[in-house]
């Protein structure tokens, strides 16, 4: 297996390629960040195309790999070249359909809810963009393994894994209330305690 930037690839073909990183974002490809209007003055003559600079450049990566080609982008923020090849049938492109059916997306932003197993036997789901969000939560309670999701039509949540049902937690997209105690005696709080203080003195009803 070779790693190569995709100006180093230029000339050269393997039979399968990968493509790491196709995201949106300032930071993403292509780039975000918006030019500075002075620089028009000064270049020569505009592109007749959005993004063609780097438009050029998905076009070498898509055209190195003589059999298979496969992009991984974000399910909640795909380049917007990804886009366009998912848009148009004549291309050929197959997303991830089966895993898009799957995906638990987050509250707070949108990403995907990654299962993530613990050493000890417990698990957890944390947000795809973990260096910007930061959202987490703890397994299903009954099962260890399933999250509880909201349901169209019904003010709980329901663990997709085993069907258990929890209480949504007040105060956020993603939480459910788990009983706890505190000095002031018992209450039920928000699964994603710290990061959310939502809380009741008793459940509506119990799964």
């Amino acid at each position: 297996m070779r790693y190569q930037t995709i100006r180093s690839s230029k000339g050269q073909e393997a039979d399968h390629g990968i493509l790491l990183r196709a995201d949106s974002g300032r930071m993403g490809f292509p780039s975000e960040i918006v030019d500075d209007p002075l620089l028009s003055l000064v270049s020569p003559e505009s592109e007749p195309f959005e993004n063609a600079v780097e438009r050029r450049v998905m076009s070498v990566a898509v055209t190195r790999a003589r059999l298979t080609l496969t992009a991984l982008a974000s399910e909640a923020r795909p380049s917007s070249f990804v886009k366009e090849l998912l848009a148009d049938p004549s291309n050929g492109v197959s997303g991830p359909t089966e895993a898009k059916a799957k995906a638990n997306n987050c509250g707070e932003c949108a990403g995907r809810l990654i299962y993530m197993p613990a050493q000890d036997g417990s698990a957890w789901y944390r947000c795809e963009h973990v260096q910007l969000c930061g959202n987490r939560l703890p397994a299903c309670p009954s099962c260890s393994v399933g999250l509880p999701r909201h349901q169209p039509g019904f003010d709980g949540l329901v663990c997709f894994q085993c069907g258990s049902v929890c209480q949504a937690c007040p105060s956020c997209a993603d939480g459910w209330l788990v009983e706890r105690s505190g000095p002031y005696g018992e209450f039920f709080g928000c699964a994603r305690y710290p990061e959310c203080l939502g809380k009741a003195r008793t459940l509506k009803w119990k799964s």
